[in-house]
């Protein structure tokens, strides 16, 4: 509760508040001394801890142990591994304009050539080397949550960097043959600022940050406390994944039906969304009032990706989509503590809400 109003919060997929599992198995450690590169007891305890929670990240994606690289968040992965394709020759790189702002600041930075990849009305990438030597390809969407063809990638024999930011956690991910893999705790219910890059092995892969950390790939001190947290967010999500997701499900179908008698129009194929994310259009009304005044309500949504809504604008996700007003989205995720009572009082507010701001398109 924040001030007079009662506060809901309904916008999982920018952040996800930390779990009470992963408190606890941080717990520990706060406070404690110990830089896992120091040789001495402290420093082989935090070692052990390190490499304890880097199997535990790695079972999530079910990728190796030792390609992961732990880091700040999935921006710098995003980073560190389109960097790493365009220092290793690759420099046509093809990548669809829904990719999260992080990635095509990366390809920007990095140089590289940019493949632009269609995407339909439905928010699906339409995969295509069109002479690409690498491709770009999320798991999830992070505003609309429409699932990716990852698969269909992978097929193209090219290597591909795979965001699994808006994945983890919500779908099963079968990512054994991704080149890299990026991921951030904060999404699963883990800490913010600690993220994690997977590379098939654990080999040498040019630094973004240089140092001898991370087997020579990330230099810095190592977030130990945070790493521990964000195992613990892995290996809850792993555990749970498909009981969630059930449960996530049902509340989609009831929050969908709601939106759709209130005269919400979907934002992609709702039918291939991950769980807990759904993105809709009111007619006549942009994103930021809807948030705006839900807001006022006390209840936390989206018009889109959390880096980018301080400012005003359309929506490069939906003007990729080719969405006929790429300003109008608007984003409801649900978390693992979101109830029905929680959908329906929104649902309610919102009614309301629409009703006086429309009453000539909406009834309450």
């Amino acid at each position: 509760m924040w001030g007079a109003v009662t506060r809901t919060y309904l916008d999982h997929a920018a952040t996800s508040p930390l779990l009470p599992e992963v408190d606890a198995a941080m717990a520990p450690w706060r406070g404690r001394p110990g830089n896992p590169s120091s040789v001495h007891q402290e420093g082989r305890r935090a070692a052990d801890a390190l490499e304890a929670a880097r199997a535990d990240v790695a079972r999530l994606l079910g990728r190796p142990d030792a390609g992961i690289v732990f880091c700040s968040g999935a921006t710098e992965a995003n980073h560190t591994a389109v960097r790493g394709l365009v220092a290793q020759g690759h420099q046509r790189i093809a990548a669809a304009g829904i990719e999260h702002p992080s990635v095509h600041e990366a390809l920007r930075m990095a140089g590289a050539e940019v493949v632009a990849l269609r995407v339909g009305a439905d928010g699906v990438i339409r995969i295509s080397e069109v002479g690409a030597t690498a491709l770009v390809c999320m798991a999830v969407n992070h505003e609309t949550g429409v699932i990716q063809p990852v698969e269909q990638a992978f097929a193209t024999g090219l290597p591909v960097h795979v965001d699994a930011t808006a994945a983890a956690g919500r779908i099963p991910l079968a990512l054994a043959e991704a080149t890299s893999v990026a991921l951030t705790a904060h999404k699963l219910g883990g800490p913010v600022g600690i993220g994690a890059l997977s590379l098939r092995d654990g080999g040498a892969f040019p630094a973004l940050v240089g140092g001898a950390q991370e087997r020579g790939r990330r230099g810095g001190t190592t977030d130990v406390i945070g790493a521990i947290g964000f195992a613990a967010a892995c290996a809850l999500a792993l555990r749970r994944v498909e009981e969630l997701g059930a449960e996530r499900a049902r509340l989609d179908e009831h929050l969908r039906r709601g939106l759709r008698a209130l005269g919400a129009e979907p934002v992609g194929a709702w039918e291939r969304t991950a769980p807990g994310t759904t993105c809709a259009t009111f007619p006549g009304l942009l994103g930021e009032t809807v948030v705006q005044a839900m807001d006022l309500a006390g209840f936390a949504i989206s018009s889109g990706a959390a880096c980018a809504s301080g400012s005003v604008g359309p929506s490069p996700v939906l003007a990729a989509m080719g969405h006929p007003e790429p300003r109008a989205g608007v984003r409801v995720s649900l978390g693992p503590s979101t109830t029905v009572g929680e959908v329906d009082a929104f649902l309610a507010a919102l009614g309301a809400f629409l009703a006086r701001a429309r009453p000539d398109a909406y009834s309450s």
